[in-house]
């Protein structure tokens, strides 16, 4: 990243503290950090945090293999546990995410503090996923991209490379609109909207053909990695060598779980770009993301923990539903969401 960036970067940490999570005065922020994170980001996130009054506290440690439940004996367990419980808020800077370790699940049920993923997040992404965001008019795409998934009981995804998905929605089950920081909680970076469907309704063919990550093999896909699911579970795995990867991975956990689609999720962060980094992939602009695996208690879903999770991009997708068309090859067509859509992407570019 070019120095004159730095700036940048400082303004899009204060951005995220004081703008996005809201800390105040005397709040005491943990960050989590591991020897794969950009110090420049955990730095101005530090000093951010000590900008607006409150106290930040940084946690360091040698970045484990895996991610989730993989970590637990290879990280300070103890130690990080009884930091994160006293704590206002937890902000997740390490590459090799706690999110679903069994850190992540004792402290978010047993303290109440704010939480956000922001996993391998570098200077780059920093500042064009958050600092050139028009964060209030994407909030506002969200909360309608959330309304209009909703609205759908039965719905289709299908993709130029080959999938073709049906499902049916629970309308009691959430759609998340996510960074949308409201108290304490869990949240993820804004860019983001998610659901679970109705597990054993979840029937077809996904073609992974952007980027998939865990194993850490893989990443940006060279070819496409294709997954027969019958009622929610992946029964079969096509492809060349990083589809061998993927299923050998899968299979290393002895957990029936790891094969079950836990989440779906529209990308819609225009400032995200695939890069091999899936906190950024699953947010590129039209994509749909296919989580596998761990299931987060918000999505009230029936799956579930795991023994880990991993996160696959289809691209050009189209996404129709039974009350309507919502993307089509990777735009946002429906009739609420083009106009919100264009003002986004005209302010991103620098157009407003």
């Amino acid at each position: 990243m070019p120095r004159g960036l730095d700036i940048e970067v400082v303004e899009a940490s204060l951005k995220l503290v004081r703008d996005v999570l809201g800390i105040g005065r005397g709040q005491e922020v943990v960050i989590t950090a591991d020897t794969l994170s950009d110090w420049r980001v955990v730095e101005a996130v530090a000093s951010s945090v000590r900008l607006v009054g409150g106290k930040p506290l940084v946690t360091w440690y040698p970045a484990p293999s895996g991610v989730g439940k993989a970590v637990d004996r290879a990280v300070p367990s103890r130690s990080l546990v009884s930091a994160l419980k006293s704590a206002d808020a937890w902000i997740e800077l390490n590459k090799a995410w706690l999110l679903y370790s069994s850190i992540y699940d004792e402290v978010l049920s047993e303290s109440r503090l704010k939480y956000m993923c922001l996993v391998g997040m570098d200077a780059d992404m920093m500042v064009r996923m958050i600092g050139r965001v028009d964060v209030k008019t994407l909030y506002e795409f969200q909360r309608a991209l959330a309304r209009i998934t909703g609205e759908q009981r039965k719905m289709r995804i299908m993709s130029p490379s080959g999938t073709d998905l049906s499902f049916e929605n629970d309308p009691e089950r959430p759609v998340i609109a996510e960074g949308e920081v409201a108290g304490p909680g869990e949240y993820m970076l804004f860019g983001q909207v998610s659901w679970a469907p109705i597990e054993d309704s979840i029937d077809g063919v996904v073609v992974i053909d952007g980027s998939l990550w865990p194993p850490e093999e893989l990443g940006l896909l060279r070819s496409p990695v294709k997954l027969y699911i019958e009622r929610g579970r992946i029964v079969d795995i096509e492809g060349g060598v990083e589809a061998g990867i993927f299923k050998s991975w899968l299979e290393s956990f002895r957990d029936d779980r790891m094969y079950y689609l836990a989440h779906i999720s529209y990308g819609c962060n225009p400032g995200a770009r695939l890069s091999g980094n899936i906190l950024e992939d699953e947010r590129v602009w039209g994509v749909v993301d296919f989580g596998f695996g761990s299931q987060a208690e918000a999505f009230k879903g029936s799956l579930g923990l795991a023994a880990s999770h991993t996160d696959g991009i289809c691209t050009l997708p189209t996404v129709a539903g039974d009350k309507s068309i919502i993307l089509e090859n990777g735009a946002y067509v429906h009739p609420d969401l083009a106009g919100l859509a264009e003002k986004l992407l005209a302010s991103y570019r620098g157009e407003s």
